[in-house]
């Protein structure tokens, strides 16, 4: 059972900063240099000043630090006055290759106790890499701070959740900016107690799964001893406590991008075999599709029965498609909830198997590497930047929750969940000496 509080969050003084859309980022590791540079040129007090500090070693966790309470004590950042929870939605354009369409994703940001994943509470989807964890650990621990939140999904069939959260927010949001990229920021401060009653008992019997932001989970967790003052009792201090945004799973505004994987540094006989040693898995044909549009157009149909992919190589006119068996072995793959996610099926009939590229190889990104753009991944196949690209379908959430839920973790990069939340929008001071809210 996932505890739920509310908080009082920290977040900047619309009076002071009237252009919220100047000082809110995208989270920081999907923050190229260049625009890191035109983050932080964008606005002094952009979030990015904090979020990824300057400094050399150590030194720039203490600049963030140092920085954060010059901001909070003159006033740029504030926390309300009472705790809340806070309803967030984002409303995006994005053509997934019919045409533009317009989502709007809806979800809260509350304060979740911190549970380590063999709890059963917070569940993982992926694994993840131990290099962002240090950082991250450094950052919380020394600033005493969230700046962004985790993204989860929770089951809720019946929209309990979602009632309460749309009948407390009928008026004018508190914050509503739109950042550069198109998208628009709906912020609602909700404090009426019996609303955050009424979202705390629906999501009590939950479990709740990690959409994004694994390391910053993990790095929580880990730190939540080092801040909590000792002697207390677990589940007594703030720092017990983490940000987190939930997404009822069951949304029509959730998007979930596919992430095409891309090989390099391969024997080309090993690449030039592969159609053959697919065949005791797949399908094989060849086709004419060549282009985003008719590419995106068959995998989307062929995969609307079974497991397909696309493979593009430099200087083939023709893409080679597999289409999975219906008498494929799948007894490697572990359980049918494992078998039916294309993922899945990718690495462990594939990529490991008949390529070579393993879990190291993959956390290394020694012959791996991804994009969740269509158009650039066929344009990195064309300028022979890299041997071959796997196009594939978006993994369902369905799929991925049953994946979870039955206790398994997908391979990394399995999902991308456009877009990114904002990050500086919502955020947390820990106080470790003081109690979460009730």
């Amino acid at each position: 059972m996932p505890r739920i509080a509310a908080f009082r969050a920290l977040r900047f003084d619309e009076n002071r900063l009237p252009d919220l859309a100047q000082v809110i980022a995208p989270p920081y590791d999907v923050i190229s240099p260049d625009q890191r540079a035109g983050l932080e040129a964008q606005h002094a007090q952009n979030i990015v000043h904090l979020d990824l500090p300057r400094g050399e070693g150590d030194d720039k966790y203490a600049n963030a630090r140092g920085l954060l309470d010059r901001w909070i004590s003159e006033g740029t950042l504030r926390e309300d006055g009472q705790p809340a929870i806070y309803r967030y939605e984002q409303t995006f354009s994005f053509d997934t290759g019919t045409g533009p369409r317009t989502y709007v994703r809806k979800g809260f940001i509350a304060a979740i106790e911190l549970s380590p994943f063999s709890d059963r509470i917070v569940l993982p989807h992926e694994h993840t890499l131990s290099g962002p964890k240090v950082d991250r650990f450094k950052l919380i621990k020394t600033t005493e701070a969230h700046f962004s939140q985790i993204f989860a999904l929770y089951r809720d069939p019946q929209g309990e959740a979602e009632a309460a959260l749309e009948r407390a927010t009928t008026g004018a949001p508190t914050v509503d900016v739109t950042t550069p990229d198109g998208c628009r920021h709906r912020l609602w401060v909700v404090s009426d107690k019996t609303v955050i009653a009424a979202v705390v008992k629906a999501l009590a019997p939950k479990q709740v799964m990690i959409a994004d932001g694994h390391h910053r989970y993990e790095t929580m967790v880990a730190i939540r001893d080092a801040l909590r003052p000792a002697g207390a009792a677990a589940g007594s201090s703030q720092a017990d406590f983490g940000p987190m945004f939930f997404a009822r799973a069951e949304d029509p505004g959730l998007l979930v991008l596919p992430t095409h994987r891309m090989v390099h540094g391969l024997a080309e006989s090993t690449l030039d075999s592969l159609a053959e040693r697919c065949r005791p898995w797949f399908v094989v044909e060849t086709g004419d599709e060549a282009t985003a549009v008719a590419i995106s157009e068959r995998l989307r149909r062929e995969g609307a029965t079974t497991v397909s992919f696309a493979i593009r190589r430099p200087k083939q006119e023709q893409t080679l498609w597999l289409r999975l068996r219906k008498d494929a072995d799948l007894s490697r793959l572990g359980p049918p909830t494992l078998g039916c996610l294309d993922v899945s099926v990718l690495h462990g009939l594939i990529l490991e198997p008949l390529l070579g590229i393993g879990a190291e190889a993959m956390a290394k990104q020694s012959n791996l590497s991804y994009s969740h753009e269509l158009g650039e991944t066929l344009n990195r196949v064309e300028r022979g930047a890299v041997q071959a690209a796997f196009v594939m379908n978006a993994t369902k959430v369905d799929q991925v929750l049953d994946a979870c839920e039955a206790g398994f973790v997908l391979p990394q990069k399995s999902t991308y969940f456009q877009p990114k939340l904002a990050t500086g929008l919502v955020m947390q001071k820990i106080r470790p000496a003081e109690p979460p809210a009730a």
